[in-house]
């Protein structure tokens, strides 16, 4: 059947059918169908008893692993937080121990002081020269064997001026050079003599 296209109703354009291509062997079979008595298909509520108890199944199984990650998740952190306590109770601890010895010895160094105190109370020089003079055989010093020394009362300090150090830093180039010059001049002679 020829057809018309277009506003040229005059114009014909054929257009082919195109055929069929052969089809594969496996396809020309015919299919055998085979019927199922209704006894050997299950019950609509067997069906949705079965769907609801696998659904029911994956939920319960589903919530006892975020159960299990939760309770994993709690006792991680605790784990964390109770690590951090325990470091922090032993640095206390040792904290402790620290100040407990620093009193010791602060009392012990009261005590040492009190004891010096006592012993330089209980001294006698006099006694002292007499038996350094008796047993050991010392004699008193000569006016020439004294030696007096002058303590000054304060303490000296010296300030730096304030300078830019142009000419500290030329005078010590100029003793840098000199000093340069006569390791110089220096002749090592023979090593042996």
């Amino acid at each position: 059947m020829p057809a018309f296209d277009g506003n040229l109703a005059l114009k014909r354009i054929v257009k082919t059918v195109s055929r069929p291509a052969a089809r594969p062997a496996w396809e020309q079979q015919v299919l055998k169908t085979r019927r199922i008595p209704v006894s050997a298909t299950p019950d609509a509520q067997q069906v949705m008893q079965q769907r609801t108890l696998t659904v029911r199944r994956a939920l319960a199984r589903r919530r006892l692993r975020l159960l299990v990650t939760m309770v994993l998740l709690v006792l991680f952190t605790a784990g964390v937080f109770g690590a951090m306590v325990y470091r922090q109770a032993m640095i206390l601890e040792k904290n402790f121990a620290v100040v407990a010895m620093e009193l010791e010895i602060k009392k012990n160094q009261k005590e040492s002081s009190q004891i010096r105190e006592a012993l330089a109370q209980q001294t006698n020089l006099d006694e002292i020269r007499k038996q350094a003079i008796v047993r050991l055989g010392l004699q008193d010093p000569a006016r020439s064997q004294l030696v007096s020394v002058r303590v000054p009362d304060t303490d000296r300090i010296v300030f730096v001026r304030e300078t830019s150090g142009t000419a500290d830093d030329a005078y010590l180039s100029g003793v840098f050079a000199s000093i340069e010059q006569y390791f110089k001049t220096i002749s090592i002679g023979n090593q042996g003599d």
